[in-house]
């Protein structure tokens, strides 16, 4: 069956991250629309990788012990089992594309606190 959505008729719900709207999900795939406030919060995933598409807007993705200067139109692939989180870097928010594989389960999020300066 095909089903069409519009991200803007989706209601957005804070998580550790920003804003997020689910956008689609079934076994095999999960896509979200993540909206970044000012710095997602730590995390990582046992099961699942994910890619992010950056829509709109500039920040950093902290990946292990790497940090990404990204703009819009990259898109970058975070494997499973390594700690990640993003950072808005100018006043706009950051506009991400999150699609993960396989389907995104709320247990496969681990959550880590972030050492402010």
């Amino acid at each position: 069956m095909v089903k069409k959505l519009n991200k803007k008729d989706v209601k957005p719900k804070k998580d550790p991250c920003g804003l997020l709207r689910e956008l689609y999900s079934s076994r095999n795939i999960s896509i979200a629309h993540d909206v970044v406030l000012d710095t997602a919060q730590k995390h990582m995933h046992r099961q699942m990788e994910e890619v992010y598409y950056v829509e709109k807007g500039r920040g950093q993705l902290v990946i292990g012990d790497t940090t990404l200067d990204i703009k819009e139109g990259d898109l970058i692939s975070i494997p499973k089992n390594i700690w990640h989180y993003l950072k808005k870097i100018e006043g706009k928010p950051l506009e991400v594309l999150v699609v993960t594989h396989p389907q995104y389960i709320p247990e496969d999020l681990i959550l880590k606190k972030i050492k402010r300066k």
